[in-house]
């Protein structure tokens, strides 16, 4: 009776812990999604205060759970797909699919995600989980997740679990004397007060250790206050120490049990332990309550209770018993079990199994399951018996890591990977790793290595390749064109059959022919390898399309820029892994910004930007700042933009990348041009460096800023300066640009500061004959608007109100108020009244609600709206609610005038 009083495991104390996960699902139920982080070392019973949490849930909620296994780690999604998630292209896919699979669950009320043990989850799970907890906000879901204090990595959990607005932190220490004396009386062994606080002191209140000594030790020996609590003290030798009592038969099936770790068959057990008839040992196992099983299934699977008894278990084996049980199991089981088996065997090195495990990793890799090949390659590394072979498959396991973007892991396998001996893999590891990390000095020092030590010898030219490739990418990062072509260019004649790093060296090669020749030579290298129509595209080479797209967009063409990069971002909707994801939706928010779809705009800035910080890109974290500082600017909410601008300072200072500088400062001159402040614009854009790639002529972002600082220099009167500036822009034709509407107009406004309104008056009519639809939308309002002054200027009242009225429509349809103060000014000048101002967001409608009303204004339904802002159907309901309430309409149609007005 006593023994299956302890298997009941019974559960006291935490009340004050369960009050708060009660808390938590309050929030739940009044429709604000909550994440209860349970954490506690080994033994401290998460696992029964997780379930003991989800019994006190309310009935209305439904529930999911998933365990992960130490030995599934290197498996990629085998704790997302406990929850139903089917896709393997990419976390961000699989946590997006699990929204989904959430939505569905919710529609018959709240819903519990319990996740245990998530810090032996394999890396893709603990970031699908990631990205689905993260898009969590008006949604009734609870997420439960255990995991120990020791195991935090640094892949974004430990930023969400410090959100004390999305994640409630439950710590479980010891338990408190009161709950010791209570959990000794229901489990039959009653102690005093004074004996409860002594068993406590011993254990540091510890629930496991607590648990085994209740029942070791006996009343009298609990009780004996003047002896003292005696030997076995520890948690291995009181488990132990009861095992020992127990018949042969018994003990040798706990050792083979602690051997194969984890559920096993019965029978299974039997045959490596060598016992013919297990039930009666197993009876005398299930009596301690070290071993718990499933009489209900046919294959009776049994495990240990806890990982600790296991681990006291198997730590006590003498190591040519644990070995002869290792090669037992390694004969019963087959695939990656037989071959853990068979390494945990080996007494050293073993070059044939070492070879087994390299064959098998190539097989692995060939699939798709870099995790497990990495896992296999440590394995045979650690197996081999010459230096060379040992350095050799350390060095591709933690590429393979690399690639998966388990940067955090391969970091920790740092020190053996720099005391490596020098060569090409080596350091094209460490400049990879280093280029992850974000320190692209280190990365570059590192990558130049890789030819050098290569030397001749050919069959290093897949690595030499993957060096080079990436060279290219940190070159165009930093604006350096011509070794951006210079070191693509090596990567692709070695003709390597990696077509990541064939993708890789592609784009490095587009841009930096951009940044030398002109975007019409970039899009040139990028017609070679892609078809013309961004639906033909596969979804391999989605990152080729986020790069014409991105070229495109420098280029001017708005409108084939857009096309491409919504066919990227679909790609990823529809599962496809886009490493440039977050840079689809950067230059998707830019371009919608100068079409003049400004609501949308702002939604992927804000998705640009939440992507970025949910996958730490930190390279990117500025220039999605800069863009959204760009459009609170142009909207005239000087607070936002000045947060905006003072977060993407931070983030130079924490990854200074020459891309989110030159952001930075174009986002500062855009700021000064809103403020009609001509003279910070030119201090902005007067200190961008003139040997710079991505700014010097021809530039990528030349075309960006050029027309901006002659117009400021216009303005202030310095026409020595503006003149050549305008005469450099103006021969741009031959470099793909379209500048023509804006260079007639700079003409104009030099005419005119030159006093020369007849030629101003006829550049002006050319400038505006000239005006596209892919002219941005303020470039175009202030051509209107500085043409309508001059035709007022001269007296021609009639078609400057026309010039006039063109501008302020433009303007007005935006809500771009800093811009049209001006203009109604001129047109009262004019005679003509207008003061109506049409409020954008009545009431003050939050960031993610003027994002839901954007696109349901656009005719987007719920669940499109919820896939292009990655939140869920229910987030989507609820700001769907609030915008109602606050705007006065009662539908979709109402709405749309509303916004239209």
């Amino acid at each position: 009776m006593h023994a299956q009083l302890v298997r009941d495991q019974v559960f006291v104390g935490r009340l004050e812990e369960l009050a708060l996960v009660s808390a938590s699902a309050t929030s739940v139920l009044e429709g604000v999604a909550r994440l209860v982080w349970i954490e506690g070392e080994a033994g401290a019973g998460k696992t029964a205060f997780a379930r003991r949490a989800v019994g006190r849930l309310p009935p209305a909620f439904s529930v999911l759970r998933a365990d992960a296994d130490e030995f599934a780690c290197d498996e990629p999604m085998a704790v997302a797909a406990q929850l139903g998630v089917t896709a393997r292209r990419g976390a961000f896919a699989a946590g997006m699919e699990l929204l989904g699979i959430l939505d569905e669950y919710r529609r018959a009320g709240p819903v519990a995600v319990v996740v245990e043990d998530l810090h032996w989850a394999d890396v893709a799970s603990r970031q699908a989980l990631l990205t689905a907890a993260w898009r969590l906000r008006q949604d009734r879901v609870l997420m439960l997740v255990t995991s120990r204090p020791e195991t935090a990595a640094a892949d974004g959990w430990e930023r969400f679990v410090s959100d004390e607005n999305r994640c409630q932190r439950v710590i479980l220490g010891g338990l408190a004397s009161a709950d010791v004396a209570e959990l000794a009386r229901r489990t039959g062994m009653p102690l005093t007060a004074a004996d409860a606080e002594r068993l406590r002191q011993h254990t540091n209140g510890h629930p496991l250790h607590m648990r085994t000594l209740l029942r070791e030790l006996t009343p009298d020996q609990l009780a004996a206050a003047d002896l003292g609590l005696p030997a076995p003290r520890s948690l291995a030798s009181a488990t132990l120490a009861r095992l020992a009592q127990l018949p042969p038969e018994a003990g040798a099936l706990a050792a083979a049990l602690a051997v194969l770790n984890g559920r096993v068959p019965l029978a299974t057990v039997a045959r490596v332990a060598g016992v013919d008839d297990p039930a009666r040992p197993l009876e005398c196992l299930l009596a301690t309550g070290f071993v718990t099983w499933r009489p209900e299934d046919p294959q009776t699977p049994v495990e240990f209770s806890h990982p600790l008894y296991r681990a006291a278990v198997y730590d006590d084996l003498p190591p040519t018993r644990r070995q002869l049980l290792h090669r037992a199991a390694a004969g019963v089981l087959d695939g990656t079990p037989a071959f853990e088996h068979r390494v945990a065997a080996a007494g050293g090195a073993d070059d044939d199994l070492a070879g087994e495990l390299a064959l098998a990793a190539e097989r692995e890799r060939s699939q798709g399951s870099q995790p497990l090949a990495a896992k296999h390659l440590l394995w045979a590394s650690a197996l081999s018996s010459q230096r060379n072979r040992q350095e050799e498959r350390l060095l591709t396991a933690a590429r393979l890591l690399l690639a998966d973007g388990q940067t955090t892991r391969v970091a920790a396998l740092r020190p053996r990977l720099a005391a490596c001996a020098d060569g090409p893999l080596r350091s094209l590891v460490l400049g990879v790793l280093a280029w992850n990390q974000g320190d692209l000095a280190t990365a570059e020092e590192w990558l130049l290595r890789v030819p050098a030590e290569a030397g001749d010898r050919g069959g290093d030219a897949a690595v030499v390749a993957a060096a080079l490739a990436r060279l290219s990418s940190v070159y165009a990062t930093e604006g350096r064109g011509r070794e951006a072509v210079g070191y693509a260019t090596g990567a692709l004649s070695l003709r390597v059959p990696d077509r990541h790093t064939e993708r890789l060296a592609v784009i490095g090669l587009a841009y930096g022919e951009s940044m030398l020749r002109g975007m019409t030579a970039g899009l040139a290298r990028l017609r070679e390898r892609l078809p013309a129509s961004p639906g033909d595209v596969t979804p391999a080479d989605a990152d080729l399309l986020v790069t014409r797209g991105s070229l495109l967009c420098y280029a001017g063409r708005t409108r084939a820029a857009i096309a491409d990069l919504r066919a990227a971002i679909r790609r990823a909707r529809e599962g496809s892994r886009v490493v440039l994801l977050a840079r689809a939706h950067l230059h998707l928010a830019g371009l919608l910004f100068d079409s003049g779809e400004w609501e949308e705009a702002l939604v992927h800035a804000r998705v640009s930007l939440s992507l970025i910080c949910d996958e730490g890109l930190a390279p990117l974290e500025a220039q999605a700042r800069a863009a959204l500082a760009t459009q609170l600017a142009a909207r005239g909410d000087w607070t936002a933009a000045a947060g905006q601008l003072a977060a993407a300072r931070a983030a130079i200072a924490r990854c200074r990348v020459r891309e989110g500088v030159v952001m930075t400062q174009l986002a500062l001159a855009a700021l000064a041009r809103a403020r009609q402040d001509p003279g910070h614009v030119i201090e902005a854009l007067g200190s961008l460096p003139d040997d710079d790639g991505l700014v010097q002529p021809a530039g990528l972002l030349w075309p960006r800023w050029q027309p901006m600082l002659i117009a400021a220099l216009v303005e202030r009167g310095d026409l020595g300066t503006a003149q050549p500036l305008l005469a450099e822009l103006a021969a741009a034709d031959g470099l793909g640009l379209d500048l023509r509407a804006r260079v007639a107009g700079l003409r104009a406004r030099i005419a005119l500061a030159m006093g020369e309104p007849a030629a101003a008056l006829s550049h002006f009519e050319r400038a505006v004959g000239l005006l596209g639809p892919d002219e941005p939308l303020l470039d175009r309002a202030l051509l209107h608007r500085d043409f309508g002054r001059l035709l007022r200027a001269r007296g021609n009242r009639r078609d400057a109100v026309d010039q006039l009225r063109a501008a302020r429509e433009l303007v007005a349809r935006v809500g771009a108020e800093p811009y049209l103060g001006p203009i109604d000014e001129d047109l009262r000048a004019c005679g003509i009244r207008d003061d109506s101002r049409r409020n954008r967001s009545p009431l003050a409608l939050t960031d993610r609600e003027r994002d839901v009303a954007a696109l349901v204004s656009k005719g987007l339904t719920n669940r499109e709206v919820a896939a292009q802002l990655y939140v869920s159907g229910k987030a989507v309901e609820y700001h769907l609610g609030n915008i109602y309430g606050k705007l006065g309409v009662r539908s979709r149609r109402e709405l749309r005038a509303q916004l239209a007005n």
